[in-house]
């Protein structure tokens, strides 16, 4: 079960890096949902604080999953209990 755990997160930390990656070149982070008026966007010209904030926050989130999901598959790590 712990190659599963490992891929799932592996998967999400670096989908988490290649959104924080891409941002770079767009200028903007997806950063929630606002209702019915769509999702919440951070713009780096508009809001450069929140932006960096957010960069930070994906960036460190998709280290930390990426390498968790490595120490899985490699099993240093053990898994997440599943109750």
């Amino acid at each position: 079960m712990s190659w599963l755990q490992g891929l799932l997160f592996l998967v999400l930390g670096v989908g988490l890096l290649a959104v924080t990656w891409e941002s770079l070149a767009s200028g903007w982070l997806p950063f929630g949902p606002r209702g019915l008026r769509g999702r919440m966007e951070l713009h780096r010209e508009h809001q450069p604080v929140a932006y960096w904030l957010a960069f930070a926050l994906y960036g460190t989130g998709g280290a930390l999953l990426t390498l968790f999901a490595l120490g899985l598959l490699l099993g240093s790590v053990s898994p997440l209990p599943l109750r």
